[in-house]
């Protein structure tokens, strides 16, 4: 048998196999109006959680948070820059439900983000869909008008 018949089915092979797995992705986009910072958290199999951030997007940017995630369900929190209204600081943030940990300061990724860590902050993250079959696919859209979160 020559070389490139082989090879030819094995990269049929590889095709096939590319069409069929299922391709679990977390997207997040932003449609506010000025930079937001993603949080996201996620179950381990042990019952532990990692939180891990900072993703940048600016406004009209939508990107995967990281594409080698295959989580059942995942937990989000969002933060917009500051911005000066008068003589005061303004800023939106997403999350609601329940507390992770995050490092304000800079990326960060904890392990048993469910606890306080040291040099860490307690925050609220919301809940994203839950897939049924292990992998979720969504994706997370921050509206203009500040208040509304989209999730898909």
């Amino acid at each position: 048998m020559s070389m490139s018949i082989v090879r030819t089915g094995f990269i049929a092979a590889a095709c096939v196999l590319c069409t069929t797995a299922a391709k679990a992705e977390i997207t997040f986009c932003n449609e506010y109006g000025r930079l937001i910072y993603v949080a996201i958290a996620y179950p381990q199999s042990n019952g532990t959680f990692i939180s891990r951030g900072w993703m940048s997007l600016n406004q009209g940017d939508c990107n995967v948070f990281d594409s080698a995630i295959h989580v059942r369900t995942f937990y989000f929190h969002a933060e917009s820059t500051w911005v000066r209204n008068g003589r005061r600081r303004t800023r939106e943030v997403w999350g609601k439900g329940k507390n992770f940990a995050i490092w304000e300061d800079s990326n960060f990724q904890y392990y048993n983000a469910q606890n306080r860590i040291r040099r860490s902050t307690p925050v609220e993250f919301t809940q994203g869909p839950i897939a049924d079959n292990g992998d979720v696919s969504a994706t997370v859209t921050f509206t203009t008008d500040g208040s509304t979160v989209a999730v898909k």
